[in-house]
């Protein structure tokens, strides 16, 4: 106990210099937490954003080919599908069908828009519903036949309000152009900020009517699963499984080129009606959530290896400072040293009180960029950004998340503890081994 009340006074004696060390050790804490609060708080944005807007984890997707060699994206003998999921039913929380025109013209008076136009089964996408924000109008009638959703940016362009007609023209899923009616239902903010997409909505029974689709057809499946960590291994599983019955266009990650082209397909890059070699039945891709994601993670990524580079060259820095400052405490402390080895005082004691005396402080310092952390993170996480913001696929309902993960942060704080311990055992050592003679005669 008194070996902790002289190391923490001594902490205290010269307090520019601590204010200093510590200030360095809290800097260095607050840029590795910060960093890493903003990186995992974008990567589960990310995933939260992307999980909504594309309706699920794993996305099966769906082509054929007609007699004139024709390919049409669409999911019509469902039946190996259907046999292919049931292998991981106890894995998956929701499953989710969608049809999509990727490139669909809205009409309104002399006004027009693109827009991607999805068709959901709204009793089944509860999870769509709660994370559709809601501008103007309501989900009330979003049942009711020709019920369309369009995104601000479509609805400023086209001065359109709830409750008026719109016409929608698009291409069927074997080129034929046909036009729709449409009544919009309401308007909602740019999904997720995902400003390259403007994505509207409505029931899948009528964008299947319009775009020559049967009743029981779609051109995806999205799967929610109970365990996203799990998400690649299931993936892996069902492909495999789809493989005993049916063509894989992404049968593993060395087939980049279709795997691309699958990902594409998602983003609007539709192949249908190019011709290809004819096959029997349908050819699924499967795409997860993380093969969507991979460009961003890779930044993500970068950006935390920069983060903790960073960390390390700063805390090389401050340990280096930690040594000369303590063999200047050596020299300061001579005498002293030598009085506490004279009362009896054992060499373990002294090297303890130097080496506890740099704990408190790297403590205090890490103390101290933790909560510096937190304030800045959480100031800034109450922003509001608009939802055209260039930063909008990172925001979560308009701000940046922040999320500090206490496992990483205690395994920051003790790698930073053993090197601060580290850096100080030589000076510590050589401050027990004085001689007390010579400790009590010298000058200085």
């Amino acid at each position: 106990m008194n070996i902790l009340k002289i190391s923490l006074r001594n902490v205290t004696r010269q307090k520019k210099r601590s204010f200093l060390l510590g200030g360095a050790i809290a800097f260095g804490m607050f840029i590795i937490i910060t960093v890493g609060s903003f990186t995992t708080g974008i990567t589960e944005t990310l995933k939260a954003n992307f999980t909504s807007i594309m309706g699920g984890h794993i996305y099966i997707l769906g082509t054929e080919t007609l007699d004139s060699g024709r390919v049409v994206q669409r999911i019509g003998d469902t039946g190996n599908l259907e046999e292919a999921v049931k292998t991981i039913d106890d894995m998956v929380a929701e499953y989710h069908v969608r049809s999509q025109v990727n490139q669909a013209e809205i009409i309104f008076g002399s006004k027009s828009a693109n827009m991607q136009l999805s068709g959901v089964k709204w009793d089944e996408e509860l999870q769509l519903k709660d994370t559709l924000i809601i501008t103007d109008g309501s989900l009330d009638n979003v049942d009711s036949k020709g019920a369309l959703l369009i995104p601000e940016k479509i609805a400023e362009k086209l001065d359109v309000l709830p409750g008026e007609s719109v016409l929608v023209r698009m291409d069927t899923v074997t080129g034929q152009k046909n036009v729709g009616e449409f009544t919009v239902a309401a308007i909602v903010q740019e999904q997720s900020g995902f400003s390259f997409i403007s994505a509207g909505y409505t029931g899948m029974a009528y964008l299947n009517e319009l775009i020559g689709l049967g009743p029981d057809e779609y051109q995806y499946l999205n799967i929610n699963l109970k365990d996203i960590s799990r998400m690649d291994d299931v993936a892996a599983r069902l492909t495999n499984e789809l493989a005993k019955t049916s063509l894989i266009a992404v049968a593993d990650d060395s087939a980049d080129g279709e795997r691309k082209r699958g990902h594409s397909m998602m983003f609007g890059g539709m192949f249908s009606g190019s011709s290809a070699e004819p096959w029997d039945g349908t050819k699924f891709a499967v795409t997860t959530l993380n093969d969507l994601m991979e460009p961003v993670l890779q930044l993500v990524n970068i950006l935390n290896i920069v983060s903790l580079v960073l960390f390390i060259i700063l805390m090389i820095i401050t340990m280096v400072g930690l040594i000369n400052t303590f063999r200047m405490v050596l020299i300061e402390r001579t005498r002293e040293i030598g009085t506490m080895r004279a009362v009896g005082m054992h060499r373990g004691s002294i090297r303890s009180i130097f080496l506890m005396e740099a704990l408190f402080l790297s403590l205090f310092g890490a103390l101290g960029g933790i909560m510096l952390s937190l304030l800045v993170t959480g100031i800034t996480g109450l922003i509001k950004f608009t939802s055209d913001s260039p930063l909008g696929l990172f925001l979560n309902n308009g701000r940046l998340q922040f999320i500090t993960n206490p496992v990483s942060a205690i395994a920051v704080v003790l790698l930073l503890s053993i090197m601060t311990l580290l850096a100080v055992y030589l000076p510590a050592k050589k401050a027990a081994k004085l001689n007390v003679v010579d400790a009590l005669r010298a000058q200085y």
